[in-house]
């Protein structure tokens, strides 16, 4: 372990096993030997010969999940071929003593490339790029001789402090250009910290949703959301489909009848946004990728997660009147902190409305953080992206 001053409080440091252990042994010895990524062929027999599985191996290993993102010990996507590579996140290098110098190296240069971002010379008049030479902060880091420095570039890049600013490799020079996402993570000193920033970061929604202090909470937040969308994009987002629908999410959940009317009733709220888009998508699908188009990607790491609330609405909906959804139904219900089969009903409903609310806020909030300075002029092409966006409804 590299942090020998700090606690180990993180599950992807305290919640490793021998199996998980062995596994990135192997992938380190390989780094050690050629410097290069095994493939996974290579990684599968060596964990044969020890009686392991893999593949079980690696889907046991703790992560840290937001929306699609998935950031655990190993790097190889969702494949087994034969050919991936197999490559260590820092969390994983943080385990094999050999390879401290990496770990050393990464948070030496995350540091440096969230002070440099800090203190560069911005122009209110205009948006400044902030790009840096590789060589030269190497070079001035003291990191250009280390024996797996080769492989920085692409360790930045799978790293989600860094993966928008670990710069590109320009006529081979790496030119790194650090982006928004580094400024959360200036002065972390260990791998500890550097986790837990991340999982403050990434995880904000499997805090446990806030208490409603009013029946209509639930009504309340989607009329904020349209309020603020009407003000940003120059159109109503929310189509109600009937004054009687919507005053069912006023109401408390009893029985299972209830509660499927109550989901029924949100779904259809979900389901009638006037979204601009593909209107062969799904509704929340065209509207996550609308707001792409408008948002950062750093706000995006935000509302993908609120928008994955909004989804598993419908899935445990659908549970309640299609067989086959029951799997889907179980995991959406773990995001809300139940269980399958639902025990509670009254409880249910109310976690649901609670995780719909903090949801539905997030989205408000990146939204209105676009919006125009009061008294401000608007570019010529933020008008024209209104006007379109108008004239197309």
């Amino acid at each position: 372990m590299s942090d020998t001053s700090v606690p180990m409080s993180d599950p992807l440091l305290t919640g490793v096993s021998d199996e998980h252990l062995a596994l990135l042994q192997i992938v380190g010895d390989v780094l050690t030997d050629i410097g290069e990524w095994p493939v996974y062929q290579y990684v599968e027999a060596r964990m044969d010969e020890l009686g392991l599985d893999a593949d079980a191996v690696l889907r046991s290993m703790p992560h840290i999940s937001s929306g699609q993102l998935s950031y655990s010990l190993v790097r190889r996507g969702h494949s087994t071929a034969p050919d991936t590579l197999v490559k260590l996140t820092i969390a994983g290098f943080s385990h094999l003593p050999a390879h401290s110098g990496v770990v050393g190296m990464f948070l030496a240069v995350l540091n440096e490339l969230s002070d440099r971002r800090a203190k560069a010379a911005y122009d209110p008049r205009q948006v400044i790029e902030v790009t840096l030479s590789g060589p030269e902060l190497l070079s001035d880091l003291g990191l250009q001789d280390h024996p797996l420095v080769r492989l920085l570039p692409e360790i930045l890049g799978g790293e989600p402090s860094t993966w928008h600013g670990g710069g590109n490799v320009n006529g081979g020079v790496w030119m790194p250009a650090p982006g928004a996402f580094v400024r959360r993570f200036r002065n972390v000193s260990s791998v500890n910290e550097y986790l837990k920033r991340l999982r403050g970061w990434l995880e904000p929604a499997t805090q446990p949703a806030a208490v409603l202090t009013s029946p209509l909470s639930l009504v309340a937040a989607l009329d904020y959301l349209d309020v603020v969308w009407r003000l940003r994009f120059g159109a109503g987002l929310l189509v109600v489909p009937s004054a009687e629908r919507a005053a069912r999410l006023a109401f408390d959940a009893t029985t299972t009848e209830e509660l499927d009317n109550r989901l029924s009733a949100l779904g259809e709220m979900f389901k009638g946004f006037d979204v601009p888009g593909d209107q062969q998508q799904g509704t929340l699908r065209r509207l996550g990728a609308y707001l792409s188009a408008y948002l950062t990607a750093e706000a995006m790491v935000r509302v993908e997660p609120a928008l994955m609330v909004l989804q598993n609405v419908t899935h445990v909906r659908n549970a309640g009147q299609h067989m086959d959804a029951a799997l889907q139904a179980a995991e959406a219900l773990r995001s809300f902190g139940l269980t399958y089969p639902i025990n509670d009903i009254g409880e249910a409903w109310q976690s649901v409305q609670a995780h719909v609310v903090s949801a539905l806020g997030a989205l408000r909030e990146e939204i209105q953080v676009t919006l125009p300075t009061p008294g401000a002029r608007q570019s010529p092409a933020r008008r024209q992206r209104r006007l379109t966006h108008s004239n197309s409804g």
